[in-house]
């Protein structure tokens, strides 16, 4: 997408240096057998690390919404303005596992939203379709031991036996993907299946994961049990573009209600509870908030202010960039209270980036996200009421699924070379795609380009990272098919990712080290650099065996 007047690339990055802010790019996963380590160099302050993953954040964030303590934080801290998100499926399940298995999509077990389940792992059948975040934890573990590879917590189990690996979030997928078996606890939401309210309906949502302290979940009912009614929408529901993905309850917001406030600031009192009470090495904390925002309205463009205290300022993304601030200050000066500062790094950064859908391709109808954004029949349900954009690829009849956000991934029935192609050519004939892309073993092939469908900027950085970026995606459990769009293009809601485009993969990648000081080097990072960063911190080697696709970054 092109930025709005004043804030591309270059005027951000002038921006973030006379600020000091010098911001980054990059992310990146779970169970395993023992990791086969070297022996290990831990640093003797570096005993902890703390990662905070602010769902769809965008670097210009900072500066948009006057976020002050992440500024401070970026003062302190090296950041990696050149970073890049560095793979695709540009979403939330897939970069969760980036981040904590430093490995590319291609290698870690799935690659995208959805799942093609060619070896039978799951047990429901070779070849059958999954949507990846409606998998159960069980269904999860099995994706992510497949590969045989260590993760942060089983690193980190290794490097300070008897310490606890703590993952929470308000996404159940998200929370588990970045810790799987390799966490000790797990804490997201659970379903609506308490009745806290005076009505007696089950709308409420309590703590529920893996060995959740029981501080957390007694009493029912108690701090950590939030109204999730579908009817307290925040008039989100009736309204367009938010009513294709609109809020329910107090999920992802705060809510008004003191004693059970929801969203990012449940996940940082979640989080600081067990700071106190376990002994930890590793936190990971991933607030949904911002992202929730983006998608309903439309990501950077939802910068209006809102009266004060009102439905639509807490629904909207001014609020909860500012609240995630608010949040992340909180948790580091409790860290600070408690004493733990001193020994923690501190990792800040984002799953994707996002951008507004100034062409939208989807229906823009109440309830349409899961439709706009899936076609086909999966294991989780049948989704076969495509948006008319989609009838060239449809009318192929070749198509067992297709998962389109800011990309189009497609998986076939007949994957043969010949109506690969075929599929690709289809691909081109869609609103906005600028190339296509079929899948040949461990890469992608370029079958179609438009070039003068693209401004300079797009084709500039599609000849950069275009094939780069596919290339992460091919495995067989991959698409068969891949097209890339437009900026400002979505197939999905009012505000998406998902793709190539440099608004979807440039995010913030912030590491705080105790004692270090702000630098702001041009090394580009990954997020698939994270894990390997944070092991060299706390002085743990990975054997070459463990299979990691990044690298470490310096810092200072």
């Amino acid at each position: 997408m092109t930025s709005r007047t004043g804030r591309g690339p270059t005027g951000l990055r002038a921006r973030w240096a006379a600020l000091g802010l010098a911001t980054a790019l990059l992310l990146t996963g779970t169970a395993a057998a023992q990791p086969a380590t070297r022996p290990l160099e831990r640093s003797p302050r570096v005993q902890r690390v703390l990662t905070l993953v602010v769902d769809q954040f965008r670097p210009e964030y900072v500066d948009l919404f006057d976020m002050r303590r992440t500024r401070a934080l970026l003062r302190e801290s090296t950041s990696f303005p050149s970073a890049y998100l560095g793979h695709m499926a540009s979403e939330t399940v897939v970069s969760h596992q980036v981040i904590t298995s430093g490995q590319l999509p291609r290698d870690m077990g799935w690659a995208d939203e959805v799942y093609r389940d060619t070896d039978n792992l799951l047990g429901e059948g070779k070849d059958r379709l999954h949507i990846t975040s409606g998998l159960g934890r069980t269904q999860l573990d099995t994706l992510m031991g497949s590969t045989g590879s260590p993760k942060l917590g089983d690193y980190l189990h290794r490097a300070f036996p008897g310490r606890k690996v703590v993952t929470v979030g308000g996404k159940t997928y998200a929370t588990h993907v970045s810790g799987g078996s390799g966490t000790d606890i797990q804490v997201t939401f659970s379903g609506r299946e308490f009745a806290c309210g005076p009505d007696g309906a089950k709308t409420w949502r309590g703590p529920a994961g893996k060995a959740v302290p029981t501080y957390l979940s007694a009493p029912a009912c108690g701090r950590f049990y939030v109204d999730s009614a579908a009817a307290l929408d925040y008039g989100t529901s009736d309204t367009a573009p938010a009513w294709m993905y609109p809020l329910d309850g107090n999920h992802y917001i705060p809510g008004r209600d003191p004693a059970h406030l929801g969203g990012d600031t449940w996940v940082a009192d979640a989080g600081m509870a067990m700071m106190e009470r376990e002994d930890w090495s590793g936190m990971l904390l991933t607030f949904p908030g911002v992202d929730k925002a983006g998608h309903m309205w439309g990501g950077i463009t939802d910068d209006a202010v809102y009266p004060p205290g009102s439905d639509e300022e807490m629904a909207h993304l001014r609020y909860l960039a500012r609240n995630v601030d608010t949040q992340i200050g909180r948790v580091l000066d409790r860290l600070k209270a408690l004493g733990q500062d001193d020994e923690t790094l501190v990792v800040l950064t984002t799953d994707h980036g996002g951008m507004p859908a100034t062409r939208f391709h989807g229906v823009n109808a109440a309830g349409r996200g899961d439709y706009n954004w899936f076609y086909g029949r999966s294991a989780q349900g049948d989704f076969l009421d495509p948006a008319p954009a989609l009838d060239p690829l449809v009318r192929t009849g070749n198509v067992a699924g297709s998962y389109q956000d800011s990309a189009v991934r497609t998986w076939l029935t007949d994957t043969s070379p010949a109506a690969k192609r075929r599929a690709a050519s289809a691909m081109a004939e869609l609103p906005d795609v600028i190339a296509s892309y079929t899948r040949e073993g461990d890469r992608y092939r370029l079958a179609h380009a438009a070039p003068r469908r693209m401004t300079p900027g797009e084709r500039d950085w599609w000849q950069r990272h275009g094939q780069e970026l596919v290339n992460t995606m091919a495995a067989p459990y991959g698409p068969d098919v891949i097209g890339l769009l437009k900026d400002d293009v979505s197939y999905g809601v009012a505000g998406d990712h998902g793709g190539a485009q440099r608004q979807a993969q440039r995010i913030p990648l912030i590491f705080r080290t105790p004692g270090g000081r702000g630098a702001t080097p041009d090394t580009p990072g990954r997020a698939v650099d994270i894990l390997p960063t944070v092991l060299r911190k706390l002085g743990i080697v990975p054997s070459p065996a463990d299979g990691l696709d990044g690298r470490a970054l310096p810092l200072s």
